[in-house]
């Protein structure tokens, strides 16, 4: 069995770390090397694991707090498996996850396996996410539009190494400003429709917090690194549809979320829709757009055309 390399950055999560780790520990699948990097975390998870877990698989890295990119990025430099996942410390995987992405991607020998995962509020409460929209055996491309997390993904070292895959430090939506791209350049994939990740729902995480928070507007600096990287490798052409559907999903769609509650994030929309306008001006076209919901397509236009308004009628609804 070849060495999978588990990547782990730690910060602030003493209340999930040893679900997380035990999770990992007794998986099915055993050539394991578990890399846990601690991101400077001022609680007591890294005292848990040492206390909890005797197993020589586990590999500690102390350093000062870089972010959880920096810490990402550290740990691939690290990875000596011929395979790399990611798992964030707050969350946990079944105990047949690595083992069944494993037996896949070597039985039809793909570079990338991507599953299912849960949002898991606790065990009597937890909805089964789908993590590729419109997915279709027949497009290689759709797991570029998959969830951006590395998370749910399990890829070939040699991929990352070869293509500099590297997240965005110092700022928010760190992964889509890489993964899309990561999806791209491994070209075959495979797909379980099965759930095996459980997303940890937590009120303080960084994406679910109750005020504005300028950050937020990190966005355009990860949508454009991602659009760069397409642009540096001559593929924007080939993959036009699948970015262009990302920009609307994260630009259009999920920012007007992040953005109209507050009279901060409101100054932002027009920026929306000049960034449209110049990269993507038929955006309404796309293949994947069109295939949304008639609310999707309603809110992507109120929001591009800032009619705040009845944004607000219809949310109301």
């Amino acid at each position: 069995m070849d060495k999978i390399s588990i990547i782990i950055p730690v910060y602030g999560v003493e209340k999930y770390i040893v679900k997380c780790i035990e999770s990992i520990v007794n998986q099915t699948y055993k050539n394991l090397e578990i890399i846990i990097i601690n991101d400077g975390t001022k609680d007591n998870s890294i005292k848990l694991v040492k206390d909890n877990f005797n197993d020589k698989r586990i590999k500690i890295y102390n350093r000062k707090n870089e972010g959880q990119a920096s810490a990402r990025n550290f740990g691939i430099k690290q990875a000596t498996g011929k395979y790399i996942m990611f798992i964030d410390s707050d969350d946990f995987v079944d105990i047949n996850m690595i083992k069944d992405m494993y037996d896949v991607m070597t039985k039809e020998k793909s570079n990338l396996v991507i599953c299912d995962y849960y949002k898991y509020y606790n065990e009597n409460n937890k909805e089964a996410i789908k993590i590729i929209p419109f997915y279709d055996k027949k497009n290689s491309k759709c797991s570029i539009i998959s969830m951006p997390g590395p998370v749910c993904k399990l890829f070939k070292k040699e991929i990352l190494d070869k293509y500099d895959i590297t997240f965005l430090e110092h700022k928010c939506f760190e992964d889509n400003a890489i993964m899309p791209f990561a999806c791209a350049v491994s070209g075959k994939f495979s797909y379980i429709n099965k759930p095996y990740y459980y997303y940890v729902q937590r009120g303080g995480s960084s994406l679910n917090k109750q005020k504005y928070d300028r950050q937020w507007e990190d966005i355009f600096d990860s949508l454009e690194n991602l659009y760069q990287k397409f642009a540096s490798y001559k593929m924007l052409d080939e993959y036009y549809q699948e970015l262009e559907y990302i920009y609307i999903e994260y630009l259009l769609h999920a920012a007007n979320l992040k953005f109209l509650p507050y009279n901060e994030g409101r100054k932002n929309i027009p920026k929306v829709a000049k960034t449209l306008k110049t990269k993507f001006p038929s955006w309404r076209k796309n293949k994947y757009y069109k295939q949304e919901n008639i609310k999707y397509k309603v809110m992507c236009n109120l929001f591009y055309y800032n009619q705040i308004w009845l944004i607000n009628i219809l949310r109301r609804k």
